[in-house]
C-alpha cells in the first residue's frame, strides 16, 4: 500500500523521534526518572505519529466498532500528563501535585464515556462554536483540551521558578524547557487546525520543539540563551553601524571631493561611479578600527563585557610570574579574576595532601571568602573528580545539583560544595595531576558565565599552573624550615625538661648533645662535656664496660636495653646507672653516631632492697599497697565488711616439751609457712602471727567481692596441706590445725604509733572469729552462721553446736566444714 502524500511528514516526526529516544538509550542508561519520563514521551510521541498516519491512510481497526481515530484523544491525554511529570521531575519544585495523575485518569474516563455514548451531552452545549464541535468530535476536543491543559501548566511552572531561581546557568536550562515546551504548543496547535500549510508546519515545529527538548535533557552545559540572542543584536548592530559609515563616507565623499573626482577622472569614470569607488577605498582603510570600535561598544551595552581576551591573558601572566608566596599569588590572581569578570567573590583551592581515597585541599582566600573553610576533603575517582581531573572539564554547582551523573558521587562531597556557595569549579592540572581549584562565584551583574568566559578560565588556569607549582614548592620549603627549627627549640626543651640523661655522641665518640638530667647523674656540667671525646669528660665510667658498650653500637649497631653498672661518680660515690643505648641513625639509616639515655637507679635498687625486706615481716598485701597509697601510713582506720580467719596449732605446747629449741623453732616454721601460705594463696592478708597462731584477714586492704569462699577455700587448703606434709614425713609429730572463721564489720587500718604501726583489723568480729578458733578441734575447720549463709552454695558444711562464747550473752551457731568446690 502506498503511503498518501500527507502521511510522509507525520512517519518522518516518528522515525525522528523514534532515533532521539534510542540516541537517549545508547547515550547513557536511564536510571533516573527524568530520563525515563522522558522517554516515555517520545515513544508516546511516536504512537502518536503512527496513529496518525493510520488514520491518514483510512487503515481500518481490526476491533469492530473502534477506528483509529479514537485512540488520538486518549494518546493525546496520555502525551500531556506525561510531558507534564516530566518537567516537574526536570524542574524539582517543592510544592506538590497529586491531582496531576488523577485529573489525567478522569480525562481518560470522560474521554471513554463520550466515546461510548455512556455520556450524551444536549446539543445547545454545542451552539457556541458554529459548528465546530459536534457530538461526533467532543472526544477528540476534550483530548485536545486535556493535553493544552498539561502543556500549559508545564510551561507556567517553568516560568515561576526560573524567576525565583538564583543560579543564572539554572535558569537558562529552565529557559530552555520552557521555549521546548512552547514549541510543542505552536507545533501541536498549527497541526490540530488541520488545515495546509499549517498542519505541516506544526509537524515541523513539533520535531524541534522535540529535538531542543532532547538536547536540554542530554546536555549539561548549555549555552546561555541571551548571550546568545544579545550576540545576534551585536552583530546586526555591528552591520547597521558599517552600513551607516559607509553611506555617510558616500555623502560626505560626494559632497567634499565630488567635483574634484568629476574632473580627474573624466573620461573614465562617471561622478557617481567614482564617488563609490574612493568610499569604497576609504571603508577598506578605516573598517577594522570601526568594527573593533562599534564591537567594544556593543559587547559594553549588551554584555557588560569590558576584556580583551589576549590582553588579559597577558597581564595575568605578567601579574602572577616569580611569585613565590602562595597568600600573594592567590590574592593577585584572584583580583584580576573578580575584576576581569566582574565577580562577586572567588577562591583558590590548592592540593594539600592525599592519600590513596581522598584529595585534601587548602584554602586560599581572595575577595569575599569569609566562612569558607580551611580545608575540604574530595574523594577520589567519583564522578566529580573524574570531571575534574580526567576530563580537564569546568564544573559547575549546579549540574552537580541536577545532573543524574553526579547523583552517584558521595553525599559528604556534594554537600562539601554546595555549602561553598560557589557557581563554578575550574581545574588547575599540572602533568594530569590536579594541584588547585578555581572557585568562582556569581557576577556582580547576574548573567552567566559565557563561553568566552570559560575559554578564558581555561586558559587563566593554565597559566597558574606553573606559578602555583613553584609557590607550593617554596611555601612547602619555608614550612619545612619552620618546622624544622620549631622541633630543633622544642627537643632541646624536651631533653632538657628529661628526668632521664640523654646523651649522643658523634662516630669519633665526641659529645654532641648533654642535656641537664645528665649533669645531674654524672655530675659533669654540660660546658665541659660537648665537643670534648666522652672518655676525656666522663672519666669515672672508663673503669666500667661503658666504652665497650659505645664501641659495639657505634661499629656493630647493637642495641642495649636497661644495662645496670655500677660506678664511683667524683661527688656522690657508689651509684647504680641503668644505660640505654641504640644506634644516632641520619635520614639515609647511615649510623653517624650512639644515643646514650642514662638513669639513676641508686635509690630504685635501695628502696627495692628495703621492700624485699618488709616482705618478710609484713603481709604482701600491705608492703605492695605503700608506696601507691602514702596517705594510709597515717594512724587511724575505716569500718568495712570484712572475713577473719584465725588457725592455731593443736597439741602444739606438749609437743614442745620432747623437742630442743632450735628444732622446735624449725617445725614450728613449718606449720605456721604452710598456713601463711594458703592464705596467701587465695589473696588474704597476712596480719599477724601469735605464737603458735596465724590470723589472716580478707576483704582488706584489697577490696574482694567474693571474700568469703576465699578465706573458707584458704582454710580447707591449709588442711589438705597438712595432711599431704603428715603423709611424707609421717604422724610422729601429729600436730593439726584448728580454725575458726567469721564475717562482719570490722574497723580496718593502721594501729599503733607513728614511729611503729602495723596494719589490723578490730572489733567484735575479730573476738567472735578468735573464739570459735579457740573451741575448734584439730583438723576441723568451723564456720560462724553469717559465713555459712555466704558460702552454703559453694561449700558443703554440717550442724557443729550451739557454741557460748566467753563475754557474749547469746549462744553462736556453728557449722562443720565438710567440702568447698
Amino acid at each position: 500500500m502506498m503511503l498518501p502524500s500527507q502521511a510522509i511528514f507525520p512517519v518522518g516526526i516518528a522515525i525522528a523521534y523514534l532515533a532521539l529516544g534510542l540516541f537517549m538509550l545508547s547515550s547513557r542508561r536511564p536510571d533516573a526518572a527524568l530520563d525515563r519520563l522522558f522517554l516515555a514521551y517520545l515513544f508516546l510521541t511516536v504512537v502518536w505519529m503512527l496513529d496518525l498516519v493510520l488514520i491518514i491512510s483510512q487503515v481500518v481497526s481490526p476491533l469492530s466498532g473502534f477506528s483509529w481515530a479514537d485512540l488520538a484523544p486518549y494518546t493525546l491525554i496520555l502525551l500531556g500528563v506525561t510531558y507534564w511529570t516530566f518537567a516537574r521531575a526536570f524542574l524539582h519544585p517543592s510544592w506538590r501535585s497529586p491531582w496531576g495523575w488523577a485529573m489525567g485518569a478522569l480525562g481518560l474516563v470522560l474521554t471513554t464515556t463520550l466515546q461510548a455514548g455512556w455520556l450524551v451531552l444536549p446539543p445547545d452545549l454545542f451552539a457556541w462554536s458554529n459548528g465546530w464541535v459536534h457530538p461526533g468530535n467532543i472526544a477528540f476536543v476534550l483530548g485536545v483540551g486535556w493535553w493544552l491543559a498539561y502543556m500549559v501548566l508545564a510551561a507556567y511552572g517553568g516560568m515561576i521558578l526560573a524567576a525565583h531561581t538564583p543560579s543564572p546557568a539554572h535558569k537558562n536550562r529552565i529557559q530552555y524547557l520552557i521555549i521546548s515546551t512552547l514549541l510543542l504548543i505552536a507545533g501541536y496547535g498549527l497541526y490540530l487546525s488541520l488545515r495546509d500549510p499549517f498542519w505541516t508546519m506544526g509537524l515541523i515545529v513539533i520535531g524541534v520543539g522535540g529535538t531542543l527538548a532532547t538536547y536540554t535533557v542530554m546536555v549539561e552545559d548549555l549555552p546561555d540563551l541571551g548571550t546568545g540572542g544579545r550576540r545576534v543584536i551585536g552583530m546586526i548592530i555591528v552591520t547597521l553601524i558599517t552600513v551607516v559609515v559607509y553611506l555617510l563616507g558616500i555623502y560626505l565623499v560626494r559632497r567634499v571631493l565630488g567635483d574634484f573626482l568629476a574632473q580627474a577622472l573624466a573620461g573614465y569614470l562617471d561622478r557617481t561611479l567614482a564617488v563609490a569607488v574612493v568610499t569604497a577605498l576609504l571603508l577598506t582603510i578605516i573598517h577594522a578600527p570601526i568594527r573593533q570600535v562599534s564591537q567594544y561598544l556593543t559587547n559594553r551595552l549588551l554584555f557588560g563585557q569590558h576584556y580583551d581576551y589576549q590582553e588579559v591573558i597577558q597581564k595575568y601572566t605578567q601579574l602572577i610570574s616569580n611569585r613565590l608566596y602562595l597568600g600573594e599569588l592567590a590574592h593577585l590572581a584572584m583580583s584580576h579574576i573578580n575584576q576581569v569578570l566582574g565577580l562577586n567573590r572567588s577562591a583558590l583551592f590548592i592540593l594539600e595532601s592525599e592519600s590513596g581515597e581522598q584529595l585534601n585541599l587548602r584554602t586560599l582566600p581572595a575577595m569575599g571568602t569569609n566562612g569558607v573553610p580551611k580545608t575540604i576533603t574530595l574523594k577520589k575517582d567519583t564522578p566529580i573528580t573524574q570531571r575534574l581531573i580526567v576530563e580537564r572539564r569546568p564544573l559547575a554547582q549546579y549540574t552537580i545539583d541536577i545532573s543524574q551523573q553526579f547523583k552517584s558521587a558521595p553525599e559528604y562531597d556534594r554537600q562539601t560544595l554546595r555549602a561553598l556557595n560557589y557557581e563554578w569549579f575550574i581545574p588547575i592540572l599540572k602533568k594530569e595531576q590536579l594541584i588547585g581549584v578555581f572557585a568562582l562565584g556569581p557576577k556582580k551583574s547576574g548573567r552567566p558565565y559565557s563561553a568566552q568566559d570559560m575559554r578564558l578560565l581555561n586558559t587563566l588556569a593554565d597559566q597558574t599552573a606553573l606559578a602555583l607549582e613553584n609557590a607550593t614548592l617554596f611555601d612547602g620549603m619555608q614550612r619545612n624550615l619552620a618546622e624544622m627549627t620549631q622541633m630543633k627549640n622544642l627537643m632541646a626543651n624536651v631533653f632538657d625538661s628529661m628526668d632521664n640523661g640523654v646523651i649522643t655522641t658523634d662516630i669519633l665518640g665526641k659529645i654532641t648533645l648533654y642535656n641537664r638530667a645528665a649533669e645531674a647523674i654524672l655530675a659533669v656540667p654540660s660546658e665541659q662535656c660537648v665537643g670534648l671525646p666522652y672518655s676525656e669528660v666522663l672519666t669515672a665510667l672508663n673503669n666500667t664496660i661503658f666504652p665497650n658498650l659505645i664501641a659495639n653500637v657505634a661499629r656493630r649497631e647493637n642495641h642495649y636495653s636497661d644495662y645496670e653498672i655500677i660506678s664511683e661518680l667524683p661527688g656522690r660515690g657508689r651509684v647504680n646507672l641503668s644505660l640505654n643505648l641504640a644506634p644516632l641513625k641520619d635520614a639515609q639509616n647511615q649510623t653517624q653516631g650512639v644515643t646514650i639515655v642514662v638513669d639513676d637507679v641508686t635509690e630504685t635498687k635501695r628502696l627495692r632492697a628495703v621492700h624485699d625486706m618488709f616482705r618478710r615481716y609484713l603481709s604482701p598485701a600491705v608492703v605492695d599497697r605503700l608506696p601507691s597509697n602514702p596517705v594510709d601510713l597515717q594512724l587511724g582506720g575505716h569500718r568495712q565488711e570484712v572475713t577473719i580467719l584465725f588457725a592455731d596449732i593443736r597439741g602444739f605446747t606438749t609437743f614442745s616439751e620432747q623437742l630442743p629449741p632450735e628444732e622446735l623453732v624449725d617445725t614450728l616454721n613449718e606449720y605456721l609457712s604452710m598456713a601463711a601460705t594458703s592464705i596467701l594463696m587465695f589473696e588474704g592478708t597476712l596480719d599477724k602471727f601469735m605464737g603458735d597462731a596465724v590470723m589472716g584477714i580478707f576483704n582488706a586492704p584489697l577490696e574482694q567481692t567474693d571474700h568469703v569462699i576465699r578465706a573458707v577455700r584458704a582454710a580447707a587448703t591449709m588442711q589438705r596441706v597438712i595432711r599431704d606434709y603428715h603423709q611424707n614425713i609421717g604422724q610422729e609429730r601429729g600436730l593439726t590445725f584448728g580454725i575458726g572463721i567469721h564475717m562482719g564489720e570490722a574497723v580496718v587500718g593502721n594501729v599503733g604509733m607513728s614511729d611503729r604501726m602495723d596494719y589490723t583489723a578490730i572489733g567484735d568480729t575479730v573476738n567472735v572469729a578468735k573464739r570459735i578458733q579457740e573451741n575448734a578441734p584439730g583438723g576441723k575447720v568451723l564456720l560462724s552462721k553469717a559465713v555459712y549463709q555466704m558460702v552454703k552454695d559453694s561449700a558443703k558444711a554440717v550442724f557443729y553446736q550451739e557454741m557460748q562464747l566467753r563475754g557474749r550473752a547469746q549462744p553462736i551457731t556453728t557449722y562443720e566444714l565438710v567440702s568447698v568446690d
